[in-house]
């Protein structure tokens, strides 16, 4: 089969404005205004920014050393989160999930780099293949790339690590939980045009391509049906084949909020964890 390069979200027009250092600097300044009503204005304005102009907010921020105030620019950014999450759900790809997602902790993400990880991810994979390379043939390169080059692997040492649950960290340090260790691998199939599909499995979570199961936690080798029941077993959980039913983006966004807010929990983090909450309720 021939494989063609497909970006799984379609560049549009950026019509959002990107600010002078002059409004950056007077828009921080508003910040130190702590009333509710102020800052849910601003969050309102953040909608118009770029995200170079959001994330010279950040740093401007941060650099000022004024505790108030940083907890001001996170409020803010936070309420502007929830709208965009809310606005999301209409479509609900898991690549702007995510990234959105990422925002939570870091509201200054630099999107566009980590884009540009994906592709070019996507672009080295596309370097091994030709016009007859198989589907199969696609899998074994993306496994190559991943794994055997750039050294992905699932975090069993440290897996209640915060970093291992965001889209943005797992590309930085290539280790993270399941689930989103099976976002990258899927989030670049699909660039190549391979709908491949996350499935959530009792304790774990892997990907499905037709009717081949992928472990992307452990080097992306293929599974058996077989052993997704063993492990069912050792949870003590009873097996049903709807387990390995593929499920929408929109419900792998909302398994990742929920692992957060386990997480944050465990962390004894209950701020985050009841702030994270919000964001599942609006998915």
């Amino acid at each position: 089969m021939v494989v063609m390069a497909v970006s799984n979200t379609q560049v549009k027009a950026n019509d959002k404005k990107q600010l002078s250092e002059k409004e950056l600097k007077a828009f921080v300044n508003l910040l130190s205004d702590s009333e509710e009503k102020t800052l849910n204005l601003m969050a309102e304005q953040l909608v118009k920014f770029d995200d170079l102009s959001i994330k010279r907010i950040q740093e401007l921020t941060e650099a000022q050393n004024d505790l108030q105030l940083i907890d001001n620019w996170y409020h803010t950014s936070k309420v502007h989160l929830s709208k965009q999450i809310k606005d999301w759900k209409q479509d609900g790809d898991l690549e702007t999930g995510l990234f959105l997602l990422a925002r939570f902790e870091n509201p200054g993400l630099d999107v566009a780099h980590y884009k540009n990880i994906l592709d070019t991810y996507t672009q080295r994979v596309e370097d091994k293949l030709n016009p007859s390379s198989t589907e199969d043939a696609v899998i074994a390169s993306i496994n190559q790339v991943l794994y055997k080059e750039e050294g992905f692997v699932g975090n069993q040492i440290d897996y209640y690590d915060i970093n291992n649950n965001f889209l943005n960290t797992v590309l930085d340090f290539k280790t993270g939980n399941p689930i989103m260790i099976s976002a990258v691998y899927i989030l670049i199939a699909r660039r190549l045009g391979l709908q491949i599909e996350g499935v959530g499995t009792p304790g774990h979570f892997i990907v499905r391509f037709r009717d081949k199961l992928y472990d992307p936690f452990f080097s992306g080798r293929e599974i058996s049906k077989d052993e997704c029941v063993l492990r069912a077993q050792e949870l003590s959980v009873f097996w049903r084949d709807e387990y390995l039913d593929p499920i929408g983006d929109v419900f792998i966004v909302a398994r990742c909020i929920r692992n957060l807010i386990a997480i944050y929990k465990k962390n004894d983090d209950l701020d985050k964890a009841a702030e994270i909450s919000t964001l599942l309720k609006l998915v």
